[in-house]
């Protein structure tokens, strides 16, 4: 159980407010969960509000109890701090969780794994209050599993992520992810087929010689038909050519391909 907040003896109820700054003044240590979180997510405080409500009472124990907790604000919290480079996203359309490595490539992480660093975190808030700051609440009730999926659940919305977020023209790049063969495609016709008047690209050379590409890249093989699809409009933009299902070669008809334009052998960077 958390602290009756109906006492009779005189208390206020308060929500973090920024303190003014003077210049010169040294930053004070964080006395109170709002203070600590807020020194640390700033960005967070001002888009959510205070992550707690907290009583302090006006006697002269002059204790701190937390009453309620701001599920927006730390929900926020779970998308990490941009200025050490963390960063964590909900991508709707995989219902899936991903967060950016040091290598700046976007990895699949889990619910139970945020539920878990959100724990941490109060916890370590915990540790570093003085001793006037009740810590059932910041220890117990706040850390339960309830109030740890109420927060992951909520920050799906909070961090999610829109759709082309991972698309192929996207800085953001994932592993394992179709946008992957996507941008090998753009850069396959872009650096490996060039315009040739008078030469057929068969659909069939083509599609071998991407395959080989996504096997150097350590990539999912793709299937022709997708394969199809996803280069026949980069060619048409690039060529101003369709695809033909009506091209004879070497004495064979009804061949698909392109004319006027030849596969190189450059391999794309």
């Amino acid at each position: 159980m958390g602290p009756d907040i109906t006492l009779t003896r005189p208390h206020n109820l308060k929500l973090y407010q920024p303190e003014p700054f003077m210049m010169g003044q040294e930053p004070q240590q964080p006395e109170t969960p709002n203070r600590w979180f807020a020194l640390r997510y700033k960005e967070q405080v001002e888009v959510y509000g205070s992550p707690f409500l907290e009583l302090e009472e006006s006697d002269s124990s002059a204790q701190v109890l937390l009453v309620s907790i701001n599920i927006d604000f730390f929900a926020s919290v779970l998308g990490g701090r941009r200025d050490l480079g963390h960063h964590i996203i909900y991508f709707e359309q995989d219902m899936a969780w991903y967060y950016k490595d040091t290598d700046n490539i976007f990895k699949p992480t889990t619910a139970d794994k945020l539920a878990n660093q959100y724990r941490a975190l109060l916890m370590k808030c915990a540790s570093e209050m003085p001793a006037n700051v009740d810590k059932l609440n910041l220890f117990h009730e706040f850390r339960s599993d309830k109030t740890a999926r109420a927060v992951v659940n909520r920050a799906k919305s909070v961090l999610a992520a829109s759709s082309d977020f991972f698309n192929a023209t996207s800085p953001h790049q994932r592993i394992r992810g179709i946008e992957l063969h996507e941008r090998l495609a753009r850069k396959f016709v872009d650096e490996l087929l060039s315009a040739d008047p008078g030469n057929i690209l068969m659909l069939q050379d083509a599609y071998l010689a991407f395959s080989s590409l996504l096997k150097q890249r350590e990539l999912e093989p793709l299937k022709r038909s997708d394969f199809k699809a996803m280069v026949v409009p980069y060619i048409k933009d690039e060529f101003n050519v369709a695809l033909r299902n009506d091209l004879v070669v070497d004495g064979r008809q009804g061949v698909r391909g392109w004319k006027n334009v030849a596969l190189n052998q450059t391999v794309p960077s």
